[in-house]
């Protein structure tokens, strides 16, 4: 029989156990409902008008407490009535144990049968082994697998601690990744389980070779620092699984693969193929997978793409984030009043949402124990503050695992921010080398930027191509900027060596700031005097060798192609940027640069919306005496710029700063030639489910510019009803897409409902 103690299982775990042996041994449905105060219901099922069954799963490790919390149970027992209560319990119970219960709850309980001790659990999964199968935690954990596993020819035993298997059992929360990489060994018999640092690929494998070790295999081989450790405990006719745990890690960064190292490493691989009985798991930080790929030939092998499990954190549902949470917060006795603070104010919703969120960080907190560090008021604020500031995830990685020449192009990235385009990051990174070639004394050819980019791609940086074929880079995750920052802050010398390198404009705001007020909602960093003088030299004596970085992205319509397309324009919005951070900070001399280069700009150059907005705003910080062209001229010129109603609204501003003259343009007959022309244009580029946004910006237009429009906002209004009258028709007759989103908003509330009830049984007594 099973020897199952239950206590791997956290209290929500167990309740949903109880229910799905439950639900087996009597076959009836049984309701779950949230957990915390739950007012003396765990589960419930009705049978008819006249009969129900109330259900209590109680997780505990001995049967004083059980006794003592069921005794508090019964006032709301009584209330209830139901017809028939049963308890279910992780306790070992003896006779006298189930005779006490049975005469507290007399007469809800009918009989002992109802009074589910760990023996009788056990017993039922004898029964219903399905039920056993869904909770691996359960049969991985059980005393007869931990005893195989530790009977095992197990090499290496200190790399496989009994205790770490079940503190690990605890915590791991099963996802897509374990059915993932189970099916590439029933295919390859090998697998690279690979990922970002901190997001759970040591916990995979091993969870993969307990799962196997349970099963099947009776071997286990620890491969600690030498693919030679496989070779010598390889034995034929033996059902042997092999654990590489980071076989790509500290030793190869610090000296390189021994003598035939990656060789061996292949020919192995190549033996396990061919064996049926054999297992190789290996694991390894995605950044130096690829960092081994480009110094060796052989790894450089488009068959180990195909064996690749990337856990890839993208893919985590809300559900899988909030468990891991859940169960490192469970296992980890932190105090109920901590706990309570994270739950009354829903505070895991910002944790399990936040774009840094790595189970390394919250292992981290857990292990640290940092909450005896702070008030229970300030719990749930201490613990978002390491997702706010994901240090300790990124600093050995970053310090230690990349080369020289990646270290610097990812400073330079944090100040182009991303997307960039990757030839204007190597332009970036020229730059700085150039600039600072006393310093860093290393050449980055286009050799050596590919081999950067390779080492990098999957682990800090992800690469997207366009239908054309160009690439832009972006922050495999949004915690790596905010990393590189907190990295930068503090430094002077690397921030003075990161402005003495700019070539883009983009790159003076990104990370820097004139603010020296301390907010949290300002993550850039201050400069000091000093600093701010270096960057306003910068600025002003380079201003006309900048460049622009800023790229969007632009989907084809009807298809899955999309293009890369670079923002040309950026004078006016980068002298606006300027004069705004200068609010923060006075600096006369930068003020007076800036209003001097627009003036002699100030003849309207520009194309798109956002140069459009900084152009009216920079017109508005200077004098009307100071302006070195004709009002009249500067409005004939912007009014050539105006083709849609946006730009024309734009161009009513110029009223204000020159009242006769734009009286004197508005009133020419051409004038109203312009707007049909502009508004067949909006008409013309503007999708029906748009129109009635349209039809409120032309009778906008119609009153500032006393017009008749009448004739082409009725025939807007009639092809908007036609539209409008079609959704109704198709929402009547139940359309797939409105089917589709039903069942997507009702997933989500049950998502919503899932997690709220999770985390309220923190916090039960």
């Amino acid at each position: 029989m099973n020897e199952y103690n239950f206590l791997n299982l956290s209290s929500f775990e167990f309740e949903n156990f109880s229910r799905d042996i439950l639900q087996e041994k009597l076959n009836v449905f049984f309701e779950s409902f949230t957990s915390g105060q739950d007012g003396g219901i765990d589960l419930r099922a009705t049978l008819n008008k006249d009969e129900n069954i109330i259900v209590q799963a109680k997780r505990y490790t001995n049967y004083s407490d059980l006794k003592s919390t069921l005794k508090k149970e019964l006032k709301s027992v009584k209330i209830l009535k139901p017809d028939r209560y049963i308890i279910t319990t992780s306790v070992g119970l003896t006779p006298p144990n189930k005779a006490e219960i049975l005469k507290i709850f007399h007469p809800y309980i009918k009989s002992t049968e109802d009074i589910l001790g760990k023996t009788d659990l056990n017993n039922l999964l004898g029964l219903y082994p399905k039920v056993e199968d869904r909770y691996y935690k359960l049969w991985l954990s059980s005393t007869n697998i931990l005893k195989r596993l530790v009977h095992s020819t197990v090499y290496n035993q200190s790399k496989f601690e009994l205790e770490e298997i079940k503190e690990t059992l605890k915590i791991y929360v099963q996802n897509n990744s374990f059915k993932e990489a189970l099916d590439i060994l029933k295919s390859n018999n090998y697998v690279i389980i690979s990922g970002i640092p901190g997001i759970g690929k040591t916990t995979l494998s091993r969870m993969l070779v307990y799962r196997l070790l349970a099963k099947e295999y009776d071997d286990f081989i620890y491969v600690s620092d030498s693919i030679n450790d496989a070779y010598s405990f390889y034995e034929d006719g033996k059902k042997q699984i092999f654990f590489f745990d980071d076989f790509l890690g500290r030793n190869f960064l610090e000296t390189g693969l021994s003598m035939n190292e990656d060789s061996k490493l292949i020919k192995f691989i190549d033996k396990i193929k061919k064996t049926k009985n054999k297992i190789f798991i290996l694991a390894t930080r995605e950044y130096i997978l690829n960092q081994a790929k480009i110094s060796f030939e052989s790894l450089n092998n488009p068959s180990l793409e195909l064996v690749k499990c990337t856990l890839d954190l993208s893919k985590y549902t809300k559900i899988i984030k909030a468990e891991i949470l859940y169960n490192h917060l469970f296992f980890a006795n932190v105090p109920k009043s901590h706990l309570k603070n994270l739950v009354e104010n829903k505070g895991y919703l910002k944790l399990i949402e936040h774009k840094s969120y790595n189970p390394r960080i919250i292992e981290t907190f857990v292990q640290n124990q940092f909450w005896d560090n702070c008030e229970p008021n300030d719990f749930s604020k201490t613990i978002l503050s390491f997702f706010d500031n994901p240090t300790s995830v990124w600093l050995h990685a970053f310090e230690n695992t990349i080369s020289k020449g990646s270290q610097i192009a990812l400073l330079v990235l944090s100040t182009v921010g991303t997307p960039v385009l990757i030839e204007d990051l190597r332009i970036a990174l020229n730059s700085f080398i150039i600039a600072n070639i006393k310093k860093y004394p290393i050449t980055i050819d286009s050799i050596e930027f590919k081999k950067i980019i390779k080492e990098l791609e999957s682990s800090f940086i992800s690469t997207k191509m366009d239908s054309s074929k160009k690439i832009a880079i972006e922050f495999q995750n949004p915690s790596i900027q905010d990393f590189l920052i907190n990295y930068i802050k503090g430094k002077e010398v690397l921030i003075s060596d990161l402005i003495n390198s700019f070539s883009f404009v983009s790159q003076f705001f990104r990370v820097f700031t004139f603010d020296k007020s301390e907010s949290e909602f300002n993550r850039r960093i201050p400069l000091d005097d000093k600093l701010l003088e270096q960057y306003v030299n910068k600025i002003i004596s380079d201003f006309h060798l900048f460049k622009s970085s800023y790229i969007y992205r632009a989907n084809y319509q009807n298809s899955n192609r999309f293009g890369w397309f670079r923002n040309e324009d950026f004078k006016y919005s980068f002298l606006m940027q300027i004069l705004e951070e200068l609010d923060k900070s006075s600096n006369k001399k930068l003020h007076n640069f800036v209003i001097e280069e627009f003036k002699q700009n100030i003849e309207p150059q520009f194309t798109g919306y956002s140069e459009r907005k900084a152009y009216l705003k920079l017109l508005n910080k200077i004098e009307r005496e100071d302006i070195n062209i004709s009002s009249r001229d500067l409005i004939k010129s912007f009014a050539k710029k105006v083709s849609f109603i946006d730009s024309l609204k734009d161009f009513s501003k110029l009223e204000e700063l020159f009242p006769e003259e734009y009286e004197e343009y508005v009133a020419n007959p051409n004038f109203e030639g312009k707007i049909a022309e502009v508004i067949a244009n909006e008409i013309q580029s503007t999708e029906v489910n748009q129109y009635e946004n349209l039809i409120d910006e032309l009778k906008e237009i119609e009153s500032d510019f006393g017009l008749y429009l009448d004739n082409e906002i009725n025939d807007l209004s009639e092809k908007h009803t036609e539209f409008m009258d079609e959704i109704e028709r198709k929402l009547e007759k139940e359309d797939d897409y409105s089917h589709e989103a039903r069942e997507y908003e009702e997933e989500m509330e049950k998502e919503e409902q899932f997690i709220s009830n999770l985390f309220d049984g923190l916090t039960e007594e």
